[in-house]
């Protein structure tokens, strides 16, 4: 299984610690450690906490042959506080994934695999290079599946975007907080309808997977027109930082290795409350965990 992530990588910076993050990064990390090739494209700066966070993720099995240096701007930084165990962030512009070059040995055209994982926020700003790039892999890129997490970071996405992005997305994944940024003419209470009326605007679209915090998460399969829920969660929730990347991620593994939505989905849900018992967004999985999400 070969799947490209677009993205950032950053450090999470908590009250008392430091952890290698960002959403496109935690994904690519669960990926690798579910055993998926992952190739990452992102940038980091010339600084130390570049030089840091490259040593850091180098850890977990991504490929980073595609991870920019970029003079000019910081690495990326996250700066997280936890109330109850939610997050809120304050991220800092312009940094180094607002820059993603596209590898010079190589053009959308070249990029192809099983899936494209992308997001808004190394976008949100037009005319930095990321949107660029993105925008390349969209009309170039030959990939079975596109893959949107659409990870609103308060004014850090543009509207234009997201519209392009969702006519692109043949999987995507919102949170319940973030279905008014998709502005579809549908009830946002009734996940069927809001899920249906999605899939109708945008026929590309496949899948749409609806994280919904301490109820769980859903999915809904346009070919099926039917709507599954996860079981409810019963956690000692330390932080959400990560836990929908890990659904994401767990969820894509397995739908790309021919597993059923509905247990792509209990599986995704098994990894995803494992991760938010944890801080930090990439725990290390135990060989129980693996057995039974994979």
């Amino acid at each position: 299984m070969k799947i490209t992530v677009f993205g950032d990588i950053l450090w999470d910076i908590f009250p008392d610690k430091r952890e290698i993050g960002g959403a496109a990064f935690n994904f690519a990390a669960h990926m690798a450690q579910l055993g998926a090739d992952v190739k990452m494209l992102s940038a980091l700066g010339l600084d130390k906490e570049g030089d840091d966070a490259y040593a850091e993720a180098q850890k977990y099995g991504v490929d980073l042959s595609g991870v920019a240096r970029i003079a000019d701007v910081p690495t990326g930084r996250s700066l997280i506080t936890l109330t109850d165990g939610i997050p809120d962030y304050d991220l800092p512009f312009p940094v180094a994934y607002d820059c993603i070059p596209l590898p010079k040995n190589e053009d959308g055209g070249a990029a192809e695999g099983d899936a494209l994982y992308f997001g808004t926020l190394p976008v949100r700003q037009p005319d930095y290079p990321s949107r660029a790039s993105l925008l390349e892999l969209f009309e170039h890129g030959r990939f079975r599946e596109f893959f949107f997490d659409i990870n609103i970071r308060k004014t850090n996405y543009t509207q234009d975007l997201v519209e392009l992005a969702l006519g692109k997305a043949t999987i995507m994944k919102l949170s319940r907080d973030e279905q008014d940024a998709v502005r579809i003419d549908a009830d946002n209470g009734d996940h069927l309808a809001f899920c249906r009326a999605l899939t109708r605007k945008y026929p590309n679209m496949k899948l749409v997977l609806l994280t919904l915090d301490k109820d769980g998460a859903a999915v809904y399969s346009a070919e099926e027109d039917k709507l599954y829920y996860s079981p409810v969660p019963h956690v000692k929730l330390v932080s959400t930082v990560g836990g929908g990347d890990s659904l994401s991620a767990c969820f894509l593994y397995n739908y790309l290795n021919g597993v059923d939505v509905e247990e792509c989905l209990l599986r995704a849900s098994k990894l995803a409350n494992y991760v938010v018992e944890h801080l930090g967004a990439i725990p290390p999985y135990t060989p129980e965990l693996l057995k039974e999400i994979r």
